[in-house]
């Protein structure tokens, strides 16, 4: 395949690149109270530069073997990590363009512009799967089978027990202890259960997407389960290292959380059970028990904490995940899903993971 006709297939992409080139080049520009007209140009010139540069890296001439092909796979498609790279710039430019857009509008308020991180990250992964992989976008982890209340629930009853254990065990030898929220009346009760519920819900869904879903799917094809589960773990627990307290233990558990839910995924070849899993992990951890999560504590519990220490063992002021004992039980549960041979999927995995063919391609295929 020669360059020109690389860039005819792939032109989508080679606009986006262009896009983003402009649009860091433009920020940069504004940060530094610099000309932004001038710098888009100059940001669309080197980006000229570096698609030229991308492209001489495909080795050319059209016979070679595919598998010296930097950019395809045997099939013609783009090979796995650039596709999770194309993924992280796809997410950055949307967000991008969503803050811009948001603060020209005022639409939404700027401490609430994260809220629409996770909507880009699930629009940046219905792109690559339509015209990049030629999927469904059921594909990603999010069939349509039998048993999806069921894995959903269940994800739910498995993260409930393992944070209830964690800090069920604290408030039993006096670790925690907990104080009714003065003035909680049963409205307000009723709208902070709703608040967190939605909050959590809508968070955990977001990053099962990002650190289950596409990219690391995609990691998978290229490193393979073990090298991907891990790479992914490692990065889910650095974005976690800014949390206010964070540490050492926290860090670790973090990662070990992130191969914890990519073997439920792993096991399930779906988001449902991880979904459901992460959520309640959260939700109870923070309205019931009344605990920070990852170093954030809000009013909107039933009680009022107090901590005693050790910090070893309760977290402190990051919360139980700093804590040995969400060390342990994450432990415990992941080596009882890695053996226990009966968490398989309900769906036809491989069926859905076809690739949806264009009308030229059929015809060819006929």
């Amino acid at each position: 395949m020669s360059v020109f006709n690389l860039l005819l297939e792939y032109w989508y992409l080679a606009v986006l690149y262009e896009v983003l080139c402009a649009s860091l080049s433009t920020f940069l520009a504004r940060s530094k109270g610099r000309d932004q007209g001038i710098w888009f140009l100059w940001g669309l010139v080197l980006g000229v530069v570096g698609l030229a540069l991308i492209l001489a890296m495909k080795k050319l001439p059209e016979e070679a073997a595919a598998k010296n092909n930097l950019l395809l796979d045997s099939e013609n498609y783009l090979r796995s990590g650039w596709r999770a790279l194309l993924f992280i710039v796809t997410v950055v430019v949307l967000y991008y363009l969503s803050a811009v857009l948001s603060e020209l509008t005022r639409a939404v308020p700027s401490q609430s512009l994260f809220f629409l991180f996770y909507i880009d990250v699930a629009l940046s992964t219905f792109l690559m799967l339509r015209f990049i992989d030629k999927r469904r976008f059921a594909s990603v982890g999010i069939p349509y089978h039998g048993n999806v209340l069921k894995e959903t629930l269940l994800g739910i009853l498995i993260g409930a027990l393992m944070i209830g254990a964690v800090g069920g065990f604290e408030f039993l030898i006096g670790a925690v202890k907990l104080n009714l929220r003065p003035g909680l009346s049963f409205t307000l009760l009723a709208r902070n259960f709703g608040l967190s519920f939605l909050f959590f819900a809508y968070f955990a869904a977001g990053e099962e997407l990002l650190f289950r879903g596409y990219p690391y799917q995609a990691l998978i094809e290229g490193m393979g389960a073990i090298g991907g589960t891990i790479f992914m773990g490692v990065i889910f627990g650095l974005m976690h290292v800014s949390n206010p307290n964070a540490g050492v233990i926290s860090t670790a558990n973090t990662i070990l959380a992130g191969v914890w839910l990519s073997v439920a995924y792993l096991k399930t070849r779906t988001l449902y059970f991880p979904f459901g899993m992460h959520f309640a992990w959260n939700f109870v951890q923070s309205f019931i028990l009344s605990l920070p999560v990852s170093g954030l504590l809000t009013n909107r519990t039933i009680f009022v904490p107090t901590d005693y220490g050790p910090d070893w063992l309760t977290g402190g002021r990051y919360g139980p995940e700093a804590g040995v004992g969400t060390t342990v039980i994450l432990l415990v549960v992941l080596v009882y899903f890695l053996l226990d041979k009966r968490i398989k999927p309900a769906y036809d995995y491989a069926k859905y993971k076809d690739r949806l063919l264009s009308k030229n391609e059929v015809s060819r295929a006929a």
